[in-house]
């Protein structure tokens, strides 16, 4: 399995999205892509030399009030 298939597995399964057919319709979207590349940074193991992976843009996009609000709007705009 992909990273990314495993990220959208792994974001479905979070609920932090949304849980159901609106997700899976807004994952196929451009808006998604960014969440999608944050959440598998977030995940990925640390590179060679490194003690931790951090991708400092992800931050903002995975703050859990965000989330809140953006799983409101996939349910709204894609459910």
């Amino acid at each position: 399995m992909t990273d990314f298939a495993q990220a959208r597995l792994d974001m479905f399964e979070s609920g932090l999205f949304g849980q159901g057919n609106a997700f899976w319709r807004w994952i196929a979207t451009d808006e998604a892509r960014p969440y999608l590349a944050a959440f598998a940074a977030d995940r990925a193991p640390p590179r060679e030399g490194e003690f931790f992976a951090v991708d400092l843009a992800a931050e903002d996009l995975l703050d859990p009030d965000h989330l809140a609000e953006l799983a409101q709007h996939i349910e709204a705009a894609h459910g």
